[in-house]
């Protein structure tokens, strides 16, 4: 009996995805497979969570500075371009709404399609946003490895290919425009720690996490507009798991800049900001 109920859900779930989907995006490579999605889900969660640390238990940490330094220039130039070829065509476009952007499948112009293939540029470094818990495993690094990080990093390659699939180019797409650009200052923080500018980059670190959590309010009053008042039409199931996801995101972000920053004494965080820092530049 069991079998056949978990048959009959899956088969469910595919048809409605199936039919629900946004065609514009079903023929990109990788971009329109949920099975490619859950799959690197899962090995992501396998390794960071148990085999990865199981494997370095009797083993030295990786030496990953350079690696690191690469990473990091990477991702700040990825994101940075791919965070000013979006702007063109929402922020500074009169063809986008920031304030009710509807969910469109058969806008296929080459405005919206512009739009569609910033979405898959930031879609994919979801997935390279990954190597940030790996590194740190491999590194043995452990104590990082945080719930707030992982699901974070697991949540957000989920979210954004949900937003692939059935909201591209929609309303949710200035979460993505916010985060690249939060994106681009974080990791180009990393990168000049890892260049050995310490002091001249420790004040960043405290107001990366301001940033984020303006991201996060800003993110809560983006779908709440819509939940409150949809001339747009878009979905209020999403406007409404939007606006919680977000709220919640702003909760944990908040608490760790409360322990961090505001609980501890001030002298006491300067010298955890710098032993911090000195430890990221000897490895």
């Amino acid at each position: 009996m069991a079998p056949n109920i978990i048959a009959y859900i899956f088969y469910m779930v595919r048809d409605l995805i199936a039919h629900y989907r946004d065609p514009r995006i079903i023929n990109i490579p990788f971009i329109g497979n949920l099975k490619y999605m859950v799959s690197v889900i899962v090995i992501y969660l396998l390794f960071v969570l148990y085999f990865g640390p199981k494997w370095m238990e009797k083993r030295r940490p990786f030496e990953l500075k350079y690696v690191m330094q690469l990473y990091n220039a990477i991702q700040v130039v990825a994101n940075t371009i791919i965070f000013l070829y979006a702007v063109l065509f929402t922020v500074l476009s009169p063809d986008f709404s920031m304030l009710c952007q509807p969910v469109d499948y058969q806008n296929t112009s080459p405005h919206m399609m512009h739009i569609i293939y910033a979405s898959c540029g930031y879609y994919l470094l979801k997935y390279l946003d990954l190597l940030d818990t790996v590194f740190i495993v491999l590194r043995k690094k452990n104590s990082q490895v945080s719930f707030l990080h992982v699901y974070h990093h697991a949540g957000m390659v989920f979210g954004v290919c949900v937003y692939m699939n059935f909201l591209c180019a929609s309303h949710c797409t200035m979460l993505g425009l916010i985060n690249l650009l939060v994106h681009s200052v974080m990791y180009a923080y990393y990168f000049a720690t890892s260049l050995g500018a310490v002091k001249q980059v420790l004040w960043w670190k405290r107001h990366i996490t301001q940033v984020q959590l303006l991201q996060f309010s800003y993110l809560s009053l983006h779908f709440l507009l819509v939940i409150v008042r949809n001339p747009c039409q878009f979905p209020i199931f999403m406007a409404f798991v939007g606006f919680t996801q977000n709220i919640f995101m702003f909760a944990m972000f908040f608490d760790f800049y409360y322990k961090t920053y505001m609980r501890k004494p001030r002298q006491q965080v300067q010298q955890v900001d710098a032993a911090d820092e000195a430890a990221q530049k000897l490895t």
